[in-house]
C-alpha cells in the first residue's frame, strides 16, 4: 500500500471498528426493546460494514473486480435488477399518495439492491 493510501486505510479501519460497535449497540437496545425499528438498523448497519469491507478489500486495486463470464448468473441478476426496478417505480408511486416512512425506509432497500444487482449483472457478462 503507497503512503499516500495509509491515512485513508487507516480511516477505513476505524469506520469499520465504529460501525461494528454501534452495531453492537443496536443489538443489545433490540434484545431489551423488541422494537422491529431497530432490527432494521441492524440490517441497515450491516450493510454499511460491508460496503466499507469492499472498500478496504480493494484498496489500492482501483476497485476494480474482473469479471467471470457466466452468462446464466448474468441473464438471473438483469432478471432480478428488473424486478427491483419495477418494485422501486410501484413503490415511488404509491408514496405519493399515500406517505409512509417504512416505505420511504423499503423504497431505501429497494435502491441499495437495484445498485448490488447492477453490480452482478456486471461481473458476470
Amino acid at each position: 500500500m503507497s503512503e499516500a493510501m495509509r491515512p485513508h486505510a487507516e480511516a477505513l479501519q476505524q469506520a469499520l471498528h465504529d460501525v461494528e460497535r454501534l452495531r453492537q449497540q443496536v443489538q443489545a437496545l433490540y434484545q431489551q426493546t423488541h422494537y422491529a425499528d431497530l432490527e432494521h438498523a441492524d440490517l441497515g448497519l450491516q450493510i454499511v460494514h460491508h460496503a466499507l469491507e469492499e472498500v478496504v478489500e480493494h484498496t489500492g486495486r482501483g476497485g476494480h473486480i474482473a469479471p467471470i463470464a457466466d452468462a446464466d448468473a448474468h441473464r438471473h441478476a438483469e432478471a432480478w435488477l428488473a424486478v427491483v426496478r419495477r418494485l422501486r417505480s410501484e413503490g415511488r408511486a404509491l408514496l405519493a399518495t399515500h406517505p409512509s416512512e417504512d416505505l420511504e425506509t423499503a423504497l431505501k432497500a429497494l435502491a441499495i439492491a437495484e445498485g448490488s444487482l447492477e453490480e452482478v449483472a456486471a461481473r458476470y457478462v
